[in-house]
């Protein structure tokens, strides 16, 4: 099947819920090109995935995710049977077969291992070549930097930002997140001029937003949760 140019939000949280190895499956098999997932550290030290930094909202439990052990974590439940991933389940599982963009959920001083926890993962799974590391911490994706020079690594902003080019060569960026309401022709060419191989543009779902995406911006690598129908139309525009 043809891969589907586009960023699984989470995997696919309208077949499972977001960030379970059942939704990144999800979006696998819809043949989707990148799987955007969140990165947090358990109370001892293990890279999980979860998106926010307190587990009520998605599981049977309340806290923070930093305040639990990994076995700990692993007694809650999302969903009815769900539980929540670790960085390293998720990666062997779907090695080889899809990017991983992996954000880190870096806030100030929350996790100050967070960077080397992470790629300790993405080496012992032999993953480097099929990840990028993207956050809204711009510290943590210097240091990530630091530790690895070879690794693909992003910035997340959330606004336009033409000053950050700069920036972005010199750490040696190629991915640039920002929310799609900032997207211009102008801006989307100052990113290909300076080097920015893939740019996504906030999480887009609605029909109307990725029909503009697909007749000005047609090199964007939009976020969805709406995999099928973004499918649809990147099938449909290749075909054209």
């Amino acid at each position: 099947m043809k891969k589907i140019s586009g960023l699984a939000h989470r995997g696919y949280p309208g077949k499972a819920p977001e960030n379970t190895l059942s939704s990144f499956q999800a979006a696998c098999d819809l043949s989707y090109s990148h799987l955007e997932l969140d990165v947090q550290l358990s109370k001892d030290g293990v890279p999980v995935v979860f998106h926010d930094y307190k587990i009520d909202r998605m599981s049977d439990g309340k806290g923070w995710v930093k305040d639990y052990t990994l076995e700990q974590l692993k007694q809650f439940r999302i969903g009815e049977t769900e539980t929540i991933p670790t960085l390293e389940e998720t990666l062997q599982q779907l090695k080889g077969k899809i990017e991983f963009v992996i954000e880190l959920k870096k806030a100030g001083e929350m996790y100050p291992t967070l960077e080397e926890a992470t790629l300790d993962v993405i080496r012992h799974t032999d993953t480097l070549a099929q990840s990028r590391i993207i956050s809204f911490d711009h510290f943590a994706i210097a240091k990530m930097r630091r530790l690895d020079p070879d690794i693909e690594l992003g910035l997340l902003t959330g606004s336009c930002l033409p000053y950050v080019f700069p920036y972005l060569k010199e750490i040696r960026c190629t991915f640039l997140g920002f929310l799609d309401i900032f997207l211009t022709p102008a801006y989307a060419e100052m990113m290909r001029a300076n080097g920015v191989v893939i740019y996504s543009p906030g999480v887009v779902d609605s029909i109307e937003a990725m029909q503009l995406m697909t007749d000005k911006y047609p090199d964007a690598v939009i976020t969805t949760n709406e995999l099928e129908r973004w499918a649809s139309m990147y099938l449909k525009r290749s075909e054209q």
